[in-house]
């Protein structure tokens, strides 16, 4: 018995470190061909020989033009995704939790259109999203398009979010009842400070899709100045030259925001989505 969980274990802590390994090299390859200048990279393709250089660094701060970069791109990104985490979180948390206190009919159905709509792909909404944005002026626009990146991540919320929401204690909410308090001050007051870690975990989710989202971005984010990163990245390469040391930077200062969030919040991520997963008891 004692050698079976010894042998679990290293098995455990080995599957561990090899997942690791997959998912740090990548960014290490990265960071290291960020250094280097195109010759380099063409020469050595892991980024282990050649000069190291900053170069790569300055030009996708200032982006091929000269009018923005990564300066730029940043702030389009800030706004697209508060934007988004404000849709998604606003509408699916809130309806969530007062979907659990409906009639179990309205409870199936709403289940029901969410769960389909997460086998909705991206790629069949492009062109009905075009041609809306295009009536309304919206192309170009980093908020509308994060309103339309809310609405996206907005099925994953809303499960995640009802299946905590589903065994929330109904004590707590009966005592705000008794002492008077109205279904909106509970939620706010009562509800949302206890259920932060679900909140949180759906959050970076959404965050994480659209930081790196790019099929809708690049048609719906034409003009330079409205581009968020990973349609900007999109811009050091051309038809026949490719920029790629600005590329690999602009890759390695983009995901730092991400990797922040993602180090500060991982214990309430992970128990977040533990609690959406199998309930909030």
């Amino acid at each position: 018995m004692i050698v079976q969980r010894i042998a679990g274990r290293v098995t455990l802590q080995i599957g561990l470190i090899l997942w690791t390994v997959l998912v740090a090299v990548p960014f290490v390859l990265i960071v290291l061909l960020s250094f280097r200048s195109n010759a380099d990279i063409f020469l050595n393709g892991l980024g282990l020989g050649g000069a190291l250089s900053l170069k790569g660094y300055a030009d996708a701060w200032v982006g091929q033009s000269g009018n923005g970069g990564m300066s730029l791109f940043f702030v389009n990104s800030a706004v697209v995704a508060a934007t988004a985490l404000l849709v998604s979180l606003g509408a699916g948390v809130t309806g969530a939790y007062f979907v659990t206190h409906a009639r179990p009919v309205v409870r199936r159905w709403y289940l029901r259109i969410f769960i389909l709509a997460t086998v909705l792909p991206v790629v069949m909404l492009i062109v009905p999203l075009y041609q809306v944005y295009n009536s309304l002026g919206f192309i170009s626009a980093p908020v509308a398009v994060g309103v339309a990146y809310g609405a996206l991540t907005l099925p994953t919320t809303t499960l995640i979010s009802y299946a905590y929401f589903e065994d929330f204690p109904k004590e707590l909410t009966e005592a705000a009842a008794i002492d008077g308090i109205g279904p909106w001050r509970t939620y706010l007051l009562v509800v949302l400070p206890l259920a932060r870690g679900s909140v949180t975990a759906v959050g970076i989710l959404t965050l994480v899709f659209v930081w790196g989202e790019t099929q809708l971005g690049v048609v719906l984010l034409q003009s330079e100045a409205s581009q968020t990163i990973p349609v900007g990245l999109l811009s050091f390469q051309g038809q026949f030259t490719a920029n790629l040391g600005a590329m690999f930077a602009g890759l390695a200062l983009g995901s730092i925001p991400i990797m922040i969030l993602y180090l500060l919040l991982n214990r309430q991520i992970t128990k977040g989505i533990a609690l959406g997963g199998f309930g909030g008891r």
